[in-house]
């Protein structure tokens, strides 16, 4: 990772800085040899390339997720979707940026950005089909462990399994073709510390970590280190990469869904993710990095958490699709850098926060949000994008939804606020700056009330009891509030009747 200045919308990239932290405290560093008893099972070849396709209007679901695991059946299909020929939202073509047009305060030039991991030691890992080892779990073959580099791949079902990675071992290619895997003691799959594991995703995976959360406060020392809290575990110093052409389906119903430990890297490209969790989608203790790929995530707190820098997106300006369909926080890092792709979040607080609530690399790092590429729709009852530090809008496009009074802002910063003469922003919820006082707030007053946006293209706002009313989106994706309580993004009004 790096450090680079980025004035007026040009970048340097470089690597980027280490930090010391403390090592992940439970281990299993005994672990059984794998036989070499394979089976002469065929397997479908496994085509690494990355999909990016486009996706549909974001869903805004409230589903019990902490009492029911789902299955992939229950998740949507990205790729299913995007060839029904649904689109997300869209920025409308020729429209000036609306950042520039309300008279949003920028300052006069781009604050440093501080870029991510976008590779590590085992994107260069490749699959062996012809020698590797093949693995069909059950119920009466429940537990992989892998000690050893070379390719494994592993089907099957099992209800109480676990695939474990030894400590320290390298060059190893995990293979996870039309499995069905839940597992009561610990993660279902377990990167151990120091290993280096390429995870290669083919045909329908599912992962449930059916822990009991109790466990993770047990006075049993036994039983609370042999927690893990995830479905997918990348313990500390670890470096894996994801990727295939299947769709992998993450129910977190203990914990997080995905976890990677202190200084681990890891790095997601072209895979189907689905993910529903109880507590974060995605939780990484140090840089997380999605470089494309498909992700649709619920979650009681953080659909994707980062401590360090959380990167989405490629220096080329691809990206992943992104649904955050239900969350309390959506992107959040200390430093979170958006590159490339398509991302729509839904949450009930800030959905892109630039913060850490422990402070663990301040003086390492300033806090940032730093967009360069893609394009972000965003719905929340929080602050749209909120930054402890700075915030640069350089390249891409951007519609707010927010709220707009009770202290929240579409944009929130404390350092101070760029946005390039090209970035095109629709923020209909007014900015807030280091005084605290709201700058260049759009749309119009109601009764002393800010009153919510209309649709660029069809600005049909109404109110409801007094209240402000809900903001509609660029494409007639608008929300009304009833009673105080926000729509959900993607309702309509028919001659100012609601439908729904």
């Amino acid at each position: 990772s790096g450090t680079a200045a980025y004035n007026a919308g040009t970048a340097a990239q470089a690597a980027g800085a280490a930090a010391d932290t403390t090592a992940d405290a439970s281990e299993d560093t005994s672990a059984d040899t794998i036989t070499d008893t394979a089976e002469d099972t065929s397997a479908d070849t496994i085509t690494d390339t990355a999909e990016n396709t486009s996706a549909d209007t974001m869903k805004d679901t409230t589903e019990d997720f902490s009492s029911q695991a789902t299955t992939s059946e229950d998740t949507a299909d990205p790729s299913a979707q995007a060839a029904a020929g649904e689109q997300p939202p869209q920025m409308p073509d020729g429209e000036q940026p609306w950042g520039q047009m309300q008279g949003l305060e920028s300052a006069e030039d781009a604050s440093e950005i501080v870029y991510g991991t976008f590779s590590n030691s085992a994107m260069d890992l490749t699959e062996d089909l012809d020698n590797a080892t093949y693995i069909t779990m059950s119920e009466d073959d429940s537990q992989v462990k892998i000690t050893s580099s070379g390719t494994y791949v592993v089907s099957g079902t099992n209800s109480d399994g676990n695939i474990t990675v030894k400590k320290g071992t390298t060059g190893a290619v995990l293979v996870l073709q039309d499995l069905d895997l839940t597992s009561t003691t610990g993660a279902t799959v377990s990167i151990n510390k120091e290993a280096e594991v390429k995870i290669v995703i083919s045909g329908q995976v599912v992962l449930t970590d059916a822990e009991n959360p109790d466990d993770e406060y047990s006075k049993d020392a036994d039983v609370a280190d042999a927690y893990d809290g995830a479905a997918l575990k990348a313990k500390a110093d670890s470096q894996v990469f994801v990727t295939g052409d299947g769709t992998l389906t993450i129910n977190g119903s203990a914990k997080n869904g995905i976890k990677a430990g202190d200084d681990s890297s890891l790095i997601f490209d072209g895979v189907t993710v689905n993910i529903n969790a109880v507590n974060d989608g995605i939780n990484a203790n140090y840089d997380l990095t999605l470089l494309g790929g498909n992700f649709t995530i619920e979650a009681g707190d953080d659909a994707i958490h980062a401590d360090h820098i959380l990167t989405v997106g490629d220096t080329d300006g691809s990206g992943p699709v992104i649904w955050v369909t239900d969350c309390v926080e959506g992107l959040e890092g200390t430093v979170v850098n958006v590159l490339g792709g398509d991302i729509s979040v839904v949450s009930s607080d800030d959905a892109i926060n630039a913060a850490n609530s422990d402070a663990l690399y301040e003086g390492e790092l300033d806090y940032s949000f730093n967009m360069q590429g893609g394009k972000v729709v965003i719905n929340s009852q929080g602050d749209g994008i909120d930054s402890n530090g700075n915030i640069n809008l350089i390249e891409g496009s951007m519609e707010i939804h927010s709220a707009a009074d009770g202290g929240e802002a579409g944009i929130d910063y404390d350092g101070q606020l760029y946005i390039s003469d090209v970035f095109e922003m629709n923020n209909g919820s007014g900015t807030a700056g280091p005084d605290g006082m709201p700058q260049g707030m759009n749309g119009v007053q109601f009764e002393g009330q800010p009153q919510g946006m209309g649709s660029m293209n069809d600005m049909n706002s109404a109110q409801s009891g007094g209240q402000p009313q809900g903001m509609g989106s660029m494409n007639d994706m608008n929300s009304a509030q009833f009673g105080g309580q926000p729509q959900g993004m993607g309702s309509s009004f028919d001659d100012g009747q609601f439908e729904g």
